[in-house]
């Protein structure tokens, strides 16, 4: 069993007030539920709150990752911490919120149960890779827990995190095992797909999902990351390069214009843009380059509006077997 679960112990995480006895601050159970009452604190489970402010100041995992610590100090020790839960402690990426219910393992289960605060998944002859979580309580390993987010979720979500997995050394082989001995019946086509269309060169979660928003519309298979140079050296690190086209196609996700942390030291918003322009400039000299195109989240989200911009770059789309698989 491998000890440690790599991103656990980097992680931001909330401060667990419990009742029924006197806690850090002083206060006792019944002084806990008014403060929940008055909104001071949320209430996570019977006993179980953190602080409303700083609750609502912490990201989507860092939620979930508190609805984790509360459920492991109450549930058997033979329940295995899987799926979205897993995920959220190897800090792999998700999308949107996490889910209010904290994903487990049950190996004397052959079914499905959904409580208030767990979602046991059925684990009776099944065998899966362990690590172990700071508390001591098991997980499902890297491997394990990216194929069974493969077998439950959309592409959308688990390209993103397949893509992550094979970054981080993974093997595809490995993936495709992993998959083949697993007992579940559905989702298997699309884990199969998913784990042959991972690419470890996506440059960030935004780029996984818009590679598959690409592919949903049956556009061709993009190199990734191309760099170009011409006689003054580099030009650019591009996201989407199809040579047979001449085509560059990028992916906007806007932080580097909004969020001053995703910029340099000392640029603005304007700076980043004269930048961009003046880097677009130069790549539209290079002589294999013929058309660059921009497309960001909205187009991710808008079939019709994506199919336009790509025909209008000349990229042929094609119907595929998985097109829309889900």
């Amino acid at each position: 069993m491998a000890v440690g679960v790599r991103e656990a112990e980097e992680m931001q995480r909330l401060e667990i007030i419990r009742g029924g006895s006197v806690d850090p601050t002083g206060r006792r159970g019944r002084d806990l539920v008014a403060a929940a009452d008055r909104g001071a604190l949320v209430r996570l489970a019977p006993g179980r709150f953190v602080d409303a402010e700083h609750w609502r100041a912490a990201d989507a995992r860092v939620r979930h990752l508190a609805r984790l610590d509360v459920v492991d100090e109450l549930i058997a020790p033979r329940l295995v911490l899987s799926h979205v839960s897993a995920l959220a402690l190897h800090g792999l990426p998700w999308s949107g919120e996490f889910p209010e219910v904290v994903d487990v393992i049950d190996p004397e289960r052959e079914t499905s149960q959904s409580l208030r605060l767990l979602r046991k998944h059925p684990g009776k002859g099944r065998s899966m890779g362990l690590a172990r979580a700071s508390s001591g309580r098991p997980v499902t390993d890297l491997r394990s827990t990216v194929v069974d987010i493969a077998l439950t979720q959309d592409l959308r979500r688990s390209v993103p995190v397949l893509d992550v997995a094979l970054q981080r050394g993974v093997d595809r082989s490995t993936l495709r095992a992993e998959l083949n001995v697993k007992r579940a019946v559905h989702g298997r086509d699309r884990a199969r797909f998913a784990i042959e269309f991972a690419d470890p060169g996506s440059g960030s979660v935004g780029e996984s999902i818009a590679r598959v928003a690409l592919d949903e519309l049956g556009a061709p298979r993009a190199e990734l990351q191309t760099e170009f140079h011409d006689a003054a050296g580099f030009v650019a690190r591009v996201d989407f390069w199809f040579p047979d086209h001449g085509v560059v196609l990028e992916f906007d996700g806007a932080a580097k214009y909004r969020d001053p942390a995703m910029r340099a030291a000392g640029l603005t918003a304007e700076d980043v843009l004269l930048q961009e322009k003046r880097r677009e400039d130069r790549l539209r000299r290079v002589s294999d380059v013929r058309r660059i195109g921009r497309f960001g989240w909205p187009e991710t989200q808008d079939t019709e509006r994506l199919r336009a911009l790509l025909l209008g770059l000349g990229l042929p789309l094609e119907t595929r077997r998985f097109r829309r698989i889900r």
